[in-house]
């Protein structure tokens, strides 16, 4: 299978990176230095190309060099993406992202052609956090999976906006909220089918990487909708729901309140699992979106690990890299220390100071 390739990268007054070239190695690179030199920015830059969006702030002028007004990040692709170019321009108040010279939207076709995992420090909330991080990471690996996820995805939170603002007004008798319950019944329906379909895909190689990590221990993911069945029941629910709704001026059910829940040995891990195990179902997770994002895509997407090493013992490290190198395909990852990283082949290394790379 191909593999997402990442072959050049250019960064320009991102955060602290005046200006960055690299040709990244179609293995494993890995960026090491002290915190704050830039190592998550470089990671930051990459995942910018793929989700259009920083997993780090939803304020696009924290993306800035301080003092300065434009950036730019830019990246050439190879192999399954063979001789695409994409590049995002920002100011404070505006944003530009073009493939090819032409300009994109934030589509699915753009989110499948370039399929990214990312693991980093805050990921590990997904097990002890609370459900909107779990609705979060499900969503995202959906946006990549299924070019029409996107599309219905933004139409149902636009009709939920919508809905909740008639609540919070107390303008909302049955006539007025029926055509919205609808479409939220229309496009709500439909993400909890596509959802319970990626989840089934993902739960067998969630439950062979947790197994293979902690040594035969049995680990389930579960998606549990807060309304289930087709349009009609869906609608049927959200009417029986809107007295709630009046009361408490909000949708109480739908999409926006699922959860995804994992289980230990039968056991809510978020209740029951000790860190460790914890850690074992998020590292879990993430392999069984790359493996299921390969199924979906028939590409390898490109791997990005923030500082993912120093989260890990030992043990679980081994496991990680050992996947890594089955898997195939692209690798970044950051860390303080270059003795975490247990790769000895097919691998480039470059040291960052104050924003600088520096190859070797």
């Amino acid at each position: 299978m191909l593999s997402v390739r990442l072959d050049e990268l250019s960064i320009v007054h991102l955060r602290n990176i005046r200006s960055a070239r690299i040709e990244p190695c179609p293995r494993f690179n890995v960026i090491s230095g002290r915190n704050g030199m830039g190592k998550s920015n470089l990671i930051e830059g990459i995942y910018l190309l793929g989700a259009l969006r920083s997993f780090r702030t939803a304020v696009r002028g924290e993306l800035l060099m301080y003092g300065e007004e434009r950036a730019r990040v830019t990246g050439l692709f190879g192999d399954a993406a063979a001789g695409i170019r994409c590049e995002m321009t920002w100011t404070r108040g505006e944003r530009t992202v073009t493939v090819d010279g032409k300009d994109v939207t934030a589509t699915g076709m753009h989110f499948q052609m370039l399929p990214m995992v990312l693991f980093h420090p805050a990921m590990m909330d997904i097990v002890q956090g609370g459900p909107e991080i779990r609705r979060r990471f499900l969503d995202r690996a959906m946006f990549q999976a299924d070019g029409r996820y996107p599309s219905i995805y933004r139409a149902y939170q636009r009709v939920l906006a919508n809905r909740n603002r008639l609540l919070r007004d107390g303008r909302s008798d049955q006539r007025a909220l029926a055509p919205f319950d609808t479409q939220l019944a229309d496009a709500g329906s439909r993400m909890v089918s596509m959802r319970a379909e990626f989840v089934d895909q993902m739960q067998p190689f969630f439950k062979d990487a947790a197994e293979r990590i902690s040594e035969g221990g049995v680990a389930e993911m579960t998606y549990r909708p807060s309304i289930r069945g087709a349009q009609e029941e869906y609608a049927r629910v959200l009417a029986d729901k809107a007295g709630v709704d009046r009361e408490r001026r909000f949708t109480t059910a739908g999409p926006h309140a699922d959860d995804l829940v994992f289980l230990m040995e039968g056991h809510a891990a978020r209740r029951y699992a000790s860190q460790g195990q914890q850690r074992t179902l998020v590292l879990a997770a993430k392999i069984a979106e790359t493996r299921a994002l390969a199924d979906c895509t028939g590409r390898i997407p490109l791997l990005l690990f923030d500082d993912v090493s120093s989260e890990l013992d030992r043990d679980r490290n081994r496991h990680l890299f050992a996947f890594l190198q089955s898997m195939g395909g692209q690798v970044f990852i950051t860390t303080t220390h270059r003795d975490y990283i247990h790769i000895d082949e097919h691998r480039a290394d470059y040291s960052v100071v104050d924003g600088t790379f520096i190859p070797g």
